[in-house]
């Protein structure tokens, strides 16, 4: 995500209205792939008990798309049945992950995406240290699998 030139949401509260950002940068096309989707899988560090700020910014700029369903009647992803996942890394604390569970779980039942598995990991302090845990990188590489497959339509 750090690739991406992204301005944070303005509040200017126009996509109430018509179900588009007025905002046009790198967020633009990710709105069709979020509506296509049949999973999502948001993988995130935790910093200071929540979601990175791009992670959030993200989210927040998807309000154009919760105003889509809620607003206009255009529920995102046509209204099929989506599933959701977080994967997140973490201080020696379960607790620390409280506040991200609930902004993702949120985010997901405003694009109507079922939040159906998580993978939450203490204990996680530098960076790349979660290449030492190989068992923990297997589990979410099944995970990201099992919610894929899950999700193909038949």
């Amino acid at each position: 995500m750090n690739d991406l030139d992204m301005r944070a949401c303005q509040a200017c509260n126009d996509c109430l209205r018509t179900g588009e950002c007025v905002l046009e940068d790198d967020m633009s096309p990710l709105y069709a792939l979020l509506e296509r989707a049949d999973a999502i899988v948001i993988a995130c560090p935790i910093y200071f008990s929540g979601l990175t700020a791009q992670t959030k910014m993200m989210i927040d700029r998807c309000q154009c798309l919760w105003a889509r369903g809620e607003n206009l009647g255009r529920p995102v992803g046509g209204g099929k049945k989506r599933k959701g996942a977080f994967i997140s890394v973490g201080g020696d604390e379960k607790s620390v992950f409280r506040n991200a569970v609930g902004e993702v779980k949120a985010f997901y039942c405003a694009i109507n995406v079922s939040y159906c598995e998580e993978l939450l990991v203490s204990g996680v302090e530098k960076k790349g240290a979660i290449g030492e845990r190989p068992a923990t990188l297997k589990e979410a590489f099944e995970l990201g699998k099992r919610i894929v497959s899950d999700s193909r339509p038949s």
